[in-house]
């Protein structure tokens, strides 16, 4: 009687096997079904909490030491409780921060005078509109029953007149949910023509630029990128998506609209996208346009998007501006905004459709672009060609 008994065990034994490997094996391609990646995207990092956090204590998530580096900015951050917000020089005014850098680092006289500039004013980040004379030209925010899905927000000079133009007769054309916005400082200048009534005529005809009355050099792009994301919160603070790009960009829109239809929702709530650097170092040769002094920041960059061109999720508009609150200023504007992502516990996710760095001598062949969702820099007539081919119904590849 016992190996009819010991039988039956085994037999029982046997089926509970076979039923768990059959459960395993058909529970396997259901999950990869329900989270398919998107296609022609590279597997990027994966943060372990997909929503954004802002820890008491910024100093380990930005990857700073204890102690902390020499270098003026990792003392500072390991420091930094919020940056003054007052435009004054008092204490605890934003000039003070300026001041307080000049006085500190050692070496500042022979920084570059950009840089001394910018670190100057660095903690300003409150500018009132620039408004053209005569009225008219003011930006509407986005209506209730018109949020856009995607903005453009393009980054621009004021006198970028003819890129501008061509944004807006190629990809920034109008089409259903998606909205074109330029960003730009001060059109007076700093010795330079005064544009302002150029500028002023072109705000009022197209009704497309968001102005503000700040000196507009290149160290200044991440005042553009803050002030939108303070203007989104009070006009639109609905919209889905945010492209972030220079205005020497060329973004195939249809294509990108296309892709970010099929993210995933846990992909797209906190997403930035775009062309990933995940082990760029400051450069330290000085003259460079990128020219980082050893005495000013110690360490290597967060990973981060370029800024050439770059997708943010809307909804991360007011997490980012109380990251930025905490995060010591950078010159740079596309690794500033890699440090306050990296603050909210976020990252860069790649994807080989953005080519920030196309080479002059590259082909433009519309054959080559129509699988990219953007590529800078091409000329204004180089964009203007390439979309009419591009919108072309006989275009064959």
């Amino acid at each position: 009687m016992r190996c009819p008994k010991c039988l039956l065990c085994l037999s029982a034994l046997l089926t509970l096997l076979g039923l768990k490997v059959y459960i395993e094996w058909t529970s396997e391609p259901r999950l990869s079904k329900a989270y398919p990646g998107p296609r022609d995207t590279l597997p990027g990092p994966t943060p372990v909490n997909r929503e954004p956090t802002l820890p008491a204590n910024l100093s380990a998530r930005l990857g700073q030491t204890s102690p902390p580096a020499s270098a003026y900015w990792n003392q500072q951050q390991s420091r930094l409780g919020t940056l003054p917000s007052g435009d004054s020089a008092e204490a605890g005014g934003c000039w003070a921060w300026g001041m307080a850098a000049a006085a500190e680092i050692p070496d500042f006289a022979s920084y570059p005078e950009d840089l001394r500039r910018f670190l100057l004013s660095a903690a300003c980040r409150n500018f009132p509109p620039w408004l053209p004379g005569g009225g008219g030209g003011q930006v509407a925010g986005c209506s209730d029953t018109d949020v856009p899905y995607l903005l453009l927000a393009v980054k621009s000079e004021p006198g970028h007149f003819a890129e501008r133009q061509a944004v807006r007769e190629t990809w920034g054309s109008p089409a259903p949910r998606v909205r074109l916005l330029f960003l730009l400082g001060s059109p007076v200048g700093d010795g330079g023509p005064d544009l302002g009534p150029l500028v002023a005529w072109e705000s009022r005809r197209y009704n497309d630029l968001l102005l503000w009355d700040f000196l507009d050099v290149p160290f200044n792009r991440t005042l553009k990128d803050l002030l939108l994301l303070a203007w989104l919160g009070h006009h639109c603070p609905g919209v889905s998506f945010v492209l972030q790009a220079q205005d020497d960009a060329f973004v195939h829109t249809p294509a990108l609209l296309g892709h970010l239809q099929t993210l995933p929702p846990t992909w797209a709530h906190g997403l930035y996208l775009g062309e990933v650097f995940t082990q760029a170092k400051p450069l330290r040769k000085p003259g460079g346009l990128f020219y980082v002094p050893g005495s000013f920041f110690e360490g290597g960059y967060p990973a981060y998007a370029s800024g050439g061109g770059y997708v943010i999720a809307g909804r991360l508009a007011p997490w980012l501006l109380q990251a930025a609150a905490r995060v010591a200023p950078f010159p740079f504007d596309d690794v500033y905004t890699g440090l306050c992502f990296q603050a909210l516990g976020l990252v860069p996710r790649a994807h080989p459709g953005f080519l920030t760095a196309w080479p002059t001598d590259r082909t433009t062949d519309p054959c080559a672009l129509r699988d990219l969702l953007l590529v800078r820099p091409l000329s204004p007539q180089a964009s203007i060609r390439t979309w009419k081919h591009l919108q072309d119904p006989q275009l064959r590849c």
